[in-house]
């Protein structure tokens, strides 16, 4: 099994004792000592784990107020079992199957169903992605706006669940699947192509390319694994 950093771990024991009613929905976590102390780590690692159950809505941070466990609803538990995969590294091999299920159907959806509005902020997201691949600034949260906007115009409430709960993970993946300037022209190549034929209205064609960018992304990926080092700071997970 793959590698775990120590916040990962952390995120995944507290996941843990919240589902299990040892913090209770609604009620306030203990004070930052006290959860170091219960874990067994250090602060900058209870931080990561907070910061990751806070970005797929387990956890809600107020300034002044503390942090909540949020009540839990059908959706939040769809959330939550997102969210104990997302803190597996393993689990970037079945967002992969995942988003092919999921963002080609979106995708042919989007070119049948868009609106207007919808097709705007497709153009706007397209554009945005662009114009930080032509600056050479940092475009991952952008991408993944890119797939934002594409399951949104698909009018399924799940598919833009899935997109919003699985973000943080996503944007890890797409980290790792471009890491050279001609893995990222290539991906922006293939976003424009979606994007064109979504605006065309064919959804066939739609669905082909987001396919095709997809299997792309992996391939990317899995050189970027073949050649990197093995991550600092991590241990083997429980198993």
């Amino acid at each position: 099994m793959a590698a775990r950093t120590r916040g990962q771990i952390v995120a995944q024991q507290l996941l843990d004792d919240i589902t299990s009613g040892v913090f209770e929905q609604g009620s306030k976590l203990p004070p930052e000592r006290e959860l170091m102390t219960r874990y067994g780590v250090g602060r900058n690692s209870l931080r990561e784990a907070v910061q990751s159950l806070v970005a797929t809505g387990v956890l809600d941070v107020r300034a002044g107020a503390g942090t909540t466990v949020q009540k839990i609803d059908g959706s939040s538990a769809i959330t939550q079992g997102f969210t104990a995969a997302m803190l597996q590294d393993a689990a970037v091999g079945e967002l992969l199957e995942l988003r092919v299920l999921l963002e080609v159907d979106a995708a042919a959806r989007a070119a049948e169903r868009a609106e207007e509005a919808e097709l705007q902020e497709i153009r706007a997201a397209l554009a945005a992605y662009q114009d930080a691949v032509r600056r050479d600034e940092d475009l991952y949260a952008r991408d993944v706006a890119f797939h934002r906007s594409i399951a949104a115009a698909a009018h399924n409430r799940l598919y833009l669940s899935v997109v919003d709960t699985t973000a943080q993970l996503l944007e890890r993946f797409m980290r790792a699947a471009h890491h050279t300037p001609t893995d990222v022209r290539a991906a922006a190549q293939e976003h424009a192509l979606i994007a064109h034929h979504i605006l065309l209205g064919d959804s066939e064609s739609a669905a082909a390319a987001m396919r095709a960018h997809l299997a792309s992304s992996n391939e990317r990926r899995n050189r970027r694994e073949e050649t990197a080092p093995p991550a600092p700071d991590s241990f083997p997970a429980r198993s």
